[in-house]
């Protein structure tokens, strides 16, 4: 468990957002403590001595206690994660996978952003809000969440996997080697060449076909991508030797 305070001024406002909040308050020694358990995870707890409550600004004590040693917060980790996921591998530009239909892709992103509504209340306070060390949801405070290296891990794994989720569109973070385009054409490069080879055609047919394909953007019928490579090239991509005159390297 670890600690921060904030300063407040105003006592009863303070407490009667608590209480519309849903915390429940209960005396520990000579603090009146405040507590709430968020999303099964973890439980924060809002403490105040009433004994220094005489008209100056009051100090609040902040704790968390991550519950079973961090398990339910790492499932909710791995639960955003594979959200992120499906809803990533949805967006147009997975060239090796058949478009996703669109209410597919709506579905996978309304269950995004239903899964941030719910966690709503714990993603909140992850996040930086303060801009004075004395306020509540500066980053200071919010780095001791955490006070064992592995609970570390999972809160700053948390507030990675919750950074994709707020910007899906521009991520290509965790995309296969084979989903970037140049990796597709060399692969498509690698395949066709075996393939041209096994019905006996000769190198050099093999790479002017490749190259006319990979020329015209026929060769991938989705993307329409077109690349024009030198013909010493795709026979190097391809695997292929042909000892040919000069003036036909580029031909």
């Amino acid at each position: 468990m670890n600690a921060h305070s904030f300063l407040i001024e105003n006592l009863g406002m303070f407490l009667a957002n608590l209480e519309a909040r849903n915390y429940s308050h209960a005396q520990s020694g000579e603090w009146i403590v405040y507590s709430k358990c968020l999303s099964n995870a973890l439980i924060k707890n809002y403490a105040y001595n009433p004994t220094t409550v005489n008209g100056d600004p009051i100090k609040i004590r902040v704790t968390y206690e991550i519950l079973n040693d961090g398990k339910p917060l790492k499932k909710l980790v791995k639960e955003l994660k594979q959200l992120n996921h499906l809803y990533r591998s949805a967006l147009p530009g997975w060239k090796t996978k058949q478009d996703v239909q669109l209410k597919v892709r709506e579905s996978r992103w309304n269950n995004l952003k239903l899964f941030c509504s719910k966690k709503g209340e714990l993603i909140y306070f992850l996040k930086y809000k303060g801009d004075e060390r004395a306020t509540e949801g500066n980053f200071l405070f919010n780095l001791q969440i955490a006070s064992t290296s592995l609970h570390q891990l999972i809160c700053v794994d948390f507030i990675k996997a919750l950074a994709d989720a707020q910007a899906p569109h521009g991520l290509i973070r965790g995309r296969r080697e084979a989903d970037k385009p140049t990796q597709q054409r060399n692969g498509w490069i690698k395949r066709n060449a075996q393939y041209y080879k096994k019905r006996g055609w000769r190198p050099r047919e093999i790479v002017g076909e490749l190259q006319k394909e990979l020329r015209n953007g026929t060769w991938n019928e989705r993307s329409k991508l077109q690349f024009n490579i030198a013909f010493t090239t795709i026979c190097k991509i391809a695997g292929l030797k042909i000892a040919s005159p000069a003036h036909l390297i580029n031909d």
